[in-house]
């Protein structure tokens, strides 16, 4: 079976190719927002795009972080931005809500618009922390290497739930709410899953603790 060693060539290659399409696909999602009619699912895939590059992003510089590279001018543009759109996803979610209580309209999406955006802005919020305190990371010297695997794993998880979303209805089209719902749970959990199981197993080799 094909396997790649962790930091060899071909780990090193795939890595490059992957964060480059994921810049393809954040500049192309927020331009295709931006000229077309602005609708609920478009908008949330946008957000969900920008959170995948966020965390592609991170993952990419913590790598390059390892032997105490300084923080650049780019790394506070990014979180700047990760922040403004998690905001920005946690009050248009908050919104949608409100139509229930004046309108009587349930929307579905204001709910993930909110879940989504917390959890965009509890990730910019510990990468703020860390930044101007790096007393505050997590797994101290290590920090590089586990916020390598957790961001670059969840970059791919959350860029996986959009395709899915995406191309369900058409794998589906007559599929139950149900399918739907498990769409967009079961990549985060199984994905999560993983990448615990993978911390967990480098948490031991390493003889650290949380």
């Amino acid at each position: 079976m094909f396997t790649q060693k962790k930091g060899g060539k071909w780990h090193k290659k795939t890595g490059i190719i992957y964060y480059w399409s994921m810049v393809v696909v954040a500049i192309s999602a927020v331009g295709l927002v931006l000229l077309s009619p602005f609708t609920n699912g478009r908008l949330f895939l946008t957000g969900i795009a920008v959170f995948s590059f966020y965390l592609c992003f991170t993952g990419k510089r913590a790598l390059q972080q390892r032997n105490g590279t300084p923080l650049q001018w780019y790394d506070w543009g990014v979180l700047s931005l990760m922040g403004l759109v998690a905001l920005a996803m946690v009050g248009y979610g908050s919104f949608q809500i409100t139509r229930i209580a004046t309108r009587g309209i349930f929307d579905a999406t204001g709910i993930l618009f909110i879940v989504f955006g917390f959890f965009s802005l509890a990730n910019a919020h510990y990468d703020f922390k860390k930044y101007r305190l790096p007393s505050k990371a997590r797994y101290a010297e290590k920090e590089w290497f586990f916020m390598h695997i957790i961001r670059m794993g969840g970059s791919y998880i959350a860029t996986f739930t959009a395709f899915a979303l995406v191309n369900i209805r058409y794998v589906f089209p007559n599929a139950p709410i149900a399918v739907y719902i498990a769409t967009w749970i079961m990549p985060g959990v199984l994905g999560g899953l993983i990448i615990s199981r993978v911390v967990r197993h480098y948490l031991t080799k390493f003889r650290m603790t949380r």
